[in-house]
């Protein structure tokens, strides 16, 4: 990385998972459709379940199914279960060590900012060998993205100010998320959102993947 570059670069990224670092969506689809054939007979399309990706499995089957009267943990339970079954076909998207590496290197903290579950995020860094600083799951905040509260929390584990933290992430949740907490947010076209999309949630910049974003940021 240049020197210039280096010295105005934000001290730490905040990762999403789902989408940004490992290509899971379809898996997490196909567990909510799933659920909804087993439980209440529904077949649920992908672009309904799409439309509230980056939110926490529990908002996204309230938002979806006529949950009124069910165990809602349960519910979520199942759906995770059904995530696992299918976590063999989940890969590591392109870039992803590079990133993590590249950044440790210049001294840059590395978050992950996720709405998954901390079972879901642990099998994924065992998988995949990933490192970060600091971590934030879905069930250590009362409100997931689009509040803020994810990002915030990572600012204070970090003891870092808002302005000194960049949010990467795939969904537009993951950059309203990141406004709300003051922070960059830079949206990768690698998951459920359109460029369009990213632009009405007033991403700072948008990126085809994690590699473009290291090349025209010059983190390389």
């Amino acid at each position: 990385m240049r020197k210039k570059m280096l010295e105005n670069f934000p001290k730490a990224i905040i990762f999403d998972l789902d989408g940004t670092l490992i290509d899971s969506i379809p898996a997490h689809i196909r567990a909510y459709q799933k659920l909804a054939i087993n439980e209440f007979g529904i077949h649920l399309e992908q672009e309904r379940i799409l439309k509230h990706f980056g939110k926490k499995s529990r908002d996204i089957l309230k938002a979806l199914l006529p949950i009124r009267g069910k165990d809602l943990d349960e519910l979520v339970k199942k759906k995770q279960f059904f995530y696992r079954e299918a976590f063999d076909s989940v890969k590591l998207l392109r870039g992803v060590k590079k990133i993590l590496q590249t950044a440790k290197e210049n001294g840059i903290k590395r978050a992950l900012g996720t709405s998954s579950s901390r079972r879901n995020v642990d099998s994924a860094i065992k998988q995949f060998d990933l490192e970060f600083d600091a971590i934030i799951t879905g069930e250590a905040v009362e409100c997931g993205k689009p509040c803020p509260e994810t990002f915030i929390k990572i600012a204070q584990k970090l003891s870092l100010s808002p302005e000194d933290l960049l949010v990467i992430g795939d969904a537009v949740y993951d950059i309203i998320a990141a406004k709300k907490a003051g922070m960059k947010g830079i949206g990768v076209l690698t998951g459920t959102a359109t460029r369009k999309e990213m632009k009405k949630a007033k991403a700072d910049a948008i990126f085809a993947n994690l590699l473009e974003f290291m090349e025209w940021t010059q983190l390389s």
